[in-house]
């Protein structure tokens, strides 16, 4: 990690190559800050996050590949001190919830000033929590345990990050091996968490199960 007056390395995972480049100009306008590298899935994202270890990730909350959740999870248990802020169009309970659930630092809305992401991103860095204004709408802050909740709770928030995962590839109609290849997990693996979602959402019907994900936010338009 980068230390004292050095360049702040930041790295950039998102679907749109557009929204890639811009940020990265953004980014590289900025003296203290360097992009060290882009990804369009979380596959690669994960990856290259590991093999470049930069001091920022930003990326969304919707990307192909094993999820961005589970992505952000996986790279910040190997970097701890890795600095992880989503940026995206959404703002879901559900999202926020998993957001916190795996420590990142920040939940950004694509719709703020690119100033503003920048000046976020210097927060950051600084180990400060920042999130939009309309994403603290949604939160608690708690003083004694200096820790965010989302004010509203839902059957969702039993699953593991790894069973929403799963379910948010079965909302979209993909079937048990495409779930499967698509999260570099066995089958079998797939069908034992389509199992306990079902169990513990107490939802036997695959269209009532994909209504209520949907409802939820899990999944977005």
């Amino acid at each position: 990690m980068v230390a004292n007056n050095e360049q702040q390395t930041v790295f950039l995972v998102d679907d749109c190559p557009l929204l890639l480049e811009a940020l990265a100009n953004n980014f590289n306008r900025e003296p203290e800050f360097t992009v060290i590298g882009t990804a369009s899935d979380s596959d690669d994202g994960f990856r290259k996050i590991l093999d470049c270890a930069p001091d920022l990730v930003l990326c969304d909350v919707e990307l192909p590949g094993r999820g961005a959740f589970t992505m952000a999870e996986e790279v910040l248990s190997r970097l701890p001190l890795l600095r992880l802020v989503f940026l995206t169009d959404y703002v879901t309970d559900v999202f926020l919830d998993q957001t916190l659930r795996v420590n990142a630092t920040g939940y950004l809305l694509k719709t703020e000033h690119p100033s503003d992401i920048v000046k976020a991103v210097r927060s950051a860095m600084r180990g400060e929590r920042c999130f939009s204004n309309d994403v603290l709408d949604r939160l608690d802050y708690h003083p004694a345990s200096k820790r965010y909740m989302v004010r509203s709770t839902s059957y969702l928030s039993s699953l593991t990050n790894r069973q929403l995962e799963v379910l948010r590839h079965l909302t979209r109609g993909e079937s048990v091996k495409e779930v499967a290849r698509a999260m570099m997990l066995s089958e079998r693996a797939i069908e034992s968490h389509k199992y306990r979602i079902m169990q513990k959402l107490g939802i036997h019907d695959r269209v009532e199960r994909a209504r209520y994900a949907i409802r939820e936010g899990l999944t977005v338009p």
